[in-house]
């Protein structure tokens, strides 16, 4: 019997929970590319969960947002409702987005866990010692504590606990960690299950095998990007003169570490905004100390400095970069000139490092909106195994547009004034024509304040490059209260990590073709898909463009209801019409279909 909290699947989903329920039996794993509106998570969780019953198995949920977390809940809780079950669920987020100290949880990522693993280590932590118990008396009213969290709760969020967490002066993040053993669903972010470090802790405090786990990772085409940024590091002449101050008032000790960037400036003779390759050694050999003496020097002041400042330590930041640097994976080290000084950072090239993990487990099912090509995401990532499933799109075809606008090009080359004029009075158009709100996707914010400059629309919204969450709300709800322009950029927050479920877009807009710049991190990337799978310009610079763009389209349909013109803005595209996934118009007569469709628009309503 599926266990299925809704009466009866939609449309789709039905194919969904078949090809899951396959390939489950034959312990095979799954590619998934099912556009927004199937139901994806209902239609994955609901067969694992009942596989997971009788097989005795634990499954991961995995998301780049803690956002994504609530919908897994609700389904887990959903079927516990309709089938008068218990099965448990835990919902875990990071350490710092949990912890009790405020004036912890506001440091960056690496000045939070160097400062909370020391806190822990020297036992000043009340928090942690309410969940764990330093004493024998002490470890018996954890327990009672956590006796506690299971009679109350049986779903918990991850909220339920951090406000558990502050009635009880226990720490949020032990509490979920110790919620694991009994949960058959663990919901967590990415790094929870492919950050060895982190893995190994949440296994062992779980209880649990790797090869009786099945593993689900939503909105997946983030996966390699996020793995290879918690790869890479970088430090710069700022931080080093920091650093420099920290050592001097912690220790009284003078040490020239903006002067090491200076010595490898110097033997490669870079120039005023140039970046050149450098060696791992290049970097060792002009360190004052041994690699070892310096991380130890640089942990111990910048923790010191947090415990009197409770303020990011310089110093923390390069140690943390130096015991990334010796690191022997495939990576490129690279030095950068530019206006504030020098600056050095190491970029992964392979995120498999990580993700081979996958192939240990019972079986993974790896999802997305925009999973295509297969065959790169099963390269890169290292998958074994693997079945690929395509799905159609459930909304009603004749309630969205899709065009290809011939005559326009953001290609390098040709970014002049002319150009930017040209998109701009296009821009504007449209907006005339528009019976509601438009959205423009920008390859870039430098495109987007370029184009914008000519642009005689009002209002005219604009995602800033340094916005916060909440400046992203409010702008969102300026967009929402009246007809308007919003212009953001591919790749961005706006393009992925909000939703437009009241059908606030009539037209969207995807003005330029989002290919990085050919950096010197780009054409190592390049050199190594080449050298490893044959596809190098393929699969690190035409297909994340290109998945740039269609995950920014998909902002505009969100329901069945919904209805929109989705214009891309680049002959470009015209290369590449199959892996935009629409039935796709190319022309150059683009406001005259627009201005079609939404007629035949107000007809079907007034019928």
């Amino acid at each position: 019997m599926l266990l299925f909290r809704h009466e009866k699947p939609r449309k789709y989903q039905d194919e969904i929970i078949t090809d899951v329920i396959l390939a489950l039996e034959k312990r095979n794993n799954l590619l998934i590319h099912a556009p927004t509106g199937l139901g994806k998570t209902d239609a994955v969780l609901s067969p694992s969960i009942t596989k997971a019953i009788e097989e005795n198995l634990t499954i991961f949920f995995l998301t780049p947002k803690i956002t994504q977390h609530k919908i897994a809940l609700e389904v887990i809780k959903g079927i516990n409702e309709k089938y008068g079950l218990k099965l448990r669920s835990c919902d875990i987020i990071g350490r710092r987005y949990s912890c009790l100290f405020s004036n912890l949880s506001k440091l960056d990522n690496d000045n939070f866990y160097s400062a909370c693993e020391r806190l822990r280590k020297e036992e000043l932590c009340m928090y942690h010692r309410r969940a764990i118990g330093y004493s024998y008396e002490e470890a018996i009213e954890a327990d009672e504590i956590m006796r506690k969290v299971k009679i109350i709760y049986n779903n918990p969020s991850h909220i339920d606990m951090i406000n558990f967490g502050l009635e009880n002066d226990v720490c949020p993040y032990e509490i979920m960690l110790k919620l694991t053993k009994d949960a058959m669903l663990i919901i967590a972010d990415y790094y929870h299950f492919f950050i060895p470090s982190i893995r190994e802790t949440l296994l062992k405090k779980a209880k649990k095998d790797l090869s009786k786990c099945i593993v689900i990772v939503d909105e997946s085409h983030n996966l390699p990007n996020r793995l290879r940024s918690y790869l890479s590091k970088s430090f710069n002449s700022i931080i080093a003169r920091k650093a420099e101050k920290e050592i001097k008032e912690i220790i009284n000790e003078k040490l020239e570490i903006e002067k090491i960037l200076d010595e490898i400036a110097d033997e490669v003779k870079i120039k005023e905004n140039e970046e050149l390759e450098i060696s791992k050694e290049m970097l060792i050999k002009h360190l004052p100390k041994s690699f070892d003496e310096m991380i130890s020097l640089l942990t111990f002041v910048g923790n010191e400095y947090i415990k009197r400042h409770g303020k990011n330590s310089a110093c923390i930041r390069i140690a943390t970069f130096l015991s990334l640097w010796q690191e022997n994976d495939e990576a490129i080290r690279i030095i950068k000139r530019h206006e504030k000084g020098l600056s050095i950072v190491k970029k992964s090239l392979d995120c498999s490092v990580l993700t081979r993990v996958l192939n240990e487990t019972y079986a993974y099912i790896l999802m997305s909106a925009t999973m295509k090509p297969f065959d790169m995401y099963k390269d890169i990532l290292a998958l074994e195994n693997v079945e690929t499933k395509s799905y159609e799109s459930p909304f009603p075809k004749n309630n969205k547009l899709v065009l290809i606008a011939k005559g326009f090009t953001s290609k390098y080359k040709e970014r002049k004034k002319e150009m930017y004029e040209k998109y701009a009075k296009a821009l504007d158009a449209l907006f005339s024509i528009s019976p509601g709100n438009v959205m423009v996707f920008f390859p870039s914010f430098e495109f987007l304040e370029n184009t914008k400059e000519f642009m005689l629309s009002y209002p005219l919204l604009t995602q800033k490059k340094d916005a916060k969450p909440k400046d992203n709300v409010l702008l969102l709800e300026l967009f929402k209260a009246e007809k308007s322009m919003l212009l953001a950029v591919q790749g961005g927050s706006l393009a992925e990590g909000y939703d437009f479920s009241n059908e606030e877009i009539k037209i969207l807009v995807i003005a330029g073709f989002g290919l990085d710049e050919m950096t010197l991190e780009t054409k190592a990337l390049v050199n190594y898909y080449e050298k490893k799978f044959g596809k190098g310009i393929a699969y690190a610079y035409i297909y994340p463009a290109i998945i740039k763009a269609v995950q920014a389209a998909g902002r505009a349909i969100r329901k069945e209801s919904d209805k929109a013109a989705i214009i891309f803005m680049d002959d470009r595209f015209s290369y590449y019409k199959k892996m935009l996934n629409e039935d796709v118009i190319e022309t150059y007569d683009y406001l005259s279909l627009v201005k079609k469709f939404f007629n035949q628009q107000c007809s079907n309503e007034e019928n």
